[in-house]
């Protein structure tokens, strides 16, 4: 499933990256990697809140779009 697809609060094992865009490769040396888990905090907008490793990030769905989860 996709990332977006969570719900709010639950985590998930990213499974899958797609790496063809440049700011999806940034967000992997960020931590956003295949085996991390990540969990969905909010959703405003087209604006995703996840918290992976204690760091929490905001970005697009068309960059959420290009990972792949696994619900825990």
């Amino acid at each position: 499933m996709c990332i977006t697809e969570l719900g709010i609060g639950q985590t998930g094992v990213i499974t899958h990256v797609d790496a063809t865009d440049v700011h999806v490769q940034r967000l992997m040396v960020l931590g956003f990697v295949e085996g991390a888990e990540v969990t969905h905090l909010t959703t405003a907008g087209n604006a995703f809140e996840f918290r992976i490793m204690n760091t929490l990030f905001a970005f697009s769905k068309e960059q959420a779009q290009h990972f792949t989860v696994e619900p825990v």
